[in-house]
């Protein structure tokens, strides 16, 4: 059994509306974007790709979804079967504030798609600062940086409420 396969398959990426708060999404072949996550012939339904524009303009960001599992990250960081690789990649330069609030429409929209995915991932590029404060500013935190064979990545997550509420402290876990 592949590692990205449970016993009843691989986990399919939740489809996404065709509008997340302002953004229109429209379905997108996975063509390699620079800043893109490379995408490895995954397995069928595990990866999806969109155009997001906004107001009926021009395409403004290629949106890339897979299942971490699916990905060479699987290994760099503990992740779930549900859990979620996200690239958000300008096609033209865009304001910040757009790619904050289509970060944020996208994470609301991938958690309520698959209530069981307890994190949505990002892999920008170490040195790409612009993405690091792309999706820092949309409430992506750093855990670690990784190296794939053909480059580094920062590693960066975000998670649901209901993930980020449960206590870590060793006095509330059960004795």
């Amino acid at each position: 059994m592949s590692p990205h396969t449970t016993s009843h398959g691989p986990q399919p990426v939740p489809a996404l509306p065709g509008a997340v708060g302002a953004w229109t999404l429209r379905p997108a072949p996975a063509a390699p974007v620079e800043g893109g996550l490379t995408l490895p012939a995954p397995a069928a339904g595990t990866a999806r790709a969109y155009t997001a524009l906004r107001g009926g303009c021009a395409p403004a960001f290629q949106v890339e979804i897979q299942r971490v599992l699916s990905h060479p990250l699987r290994g760099c960081y503990p992740v779930g079967a549900h859990d979620l690789l996200l690239a958000v990649i300008p096609l033209a330069p865009q304001p910040e504030p757009d790619a904050v609030a289509l970060l944020d429409a996208l994470t609301q929209a991938l958690f309520g798609a698959d209530p069981r995915c307890r994190r949505v991932m990002a892999a920008p590029d170490v040195a790409d600062v612009p993405a690091l404060e792309r999706y820092t500013a949309g409430r992506f935190r750093t855990v670690a940086e990784a190296d794939l064979h053909e480059r580094t990545v920062t590693l960066m997550v975000v998670e649901p409420p209901q993930v980020m509420e449960v206590s870590t402290a060793l006095d509330d876990m059960p004795h």
